[in-house]
């Protein structure tokens, strides 16, 4: 297996603000991947800007030769339904009693 190349581009998550009091939207990289920081990129106008189109790599601020690459946090796993509980609750407890026989 080769090494994995270290000078390739890291995922940078990013959150959607906007400047308050003005029309200017910015992904900010809450933690950047190379220093840590807190870093921040125009999109532009709130009513032109498309912000998905901001999405993918840029140059990082801390370092300009190298790139990350700004993606949206992956959504947290949603929990078990309550039927999903009840059937397993259920199956344990005949697991139990089946012992108990």
């Amino acid at each position: 297996m080769a090494k994995k190349d270290r000078r390739a581009p890291q995922p940078a998550f990013v959150t959607l603000r906007d400047l308050p009091g003005t029309r200017v939207l910015f992904w900010v990289v809450d933690a950047c991947p190379y220093c840590g920081e807190r870093h921040m990129h125009v999109i532009g106008n709130l009513r032109d800007a498309e912000p998905v189109d901001a999405l993918g790599e840029v140059p990082a601020p801390c370092q300009p030769d190298r790139a990350y690459i700004l993606t949206v946090p992956p959504k947290p796993k949603r929990k078990a339904g309550k039927e999903e509980r009840r059937r397993a609750r259920r199956s344990g407890q005949r697991d139990s009693w089946d012992d108990e026989t």
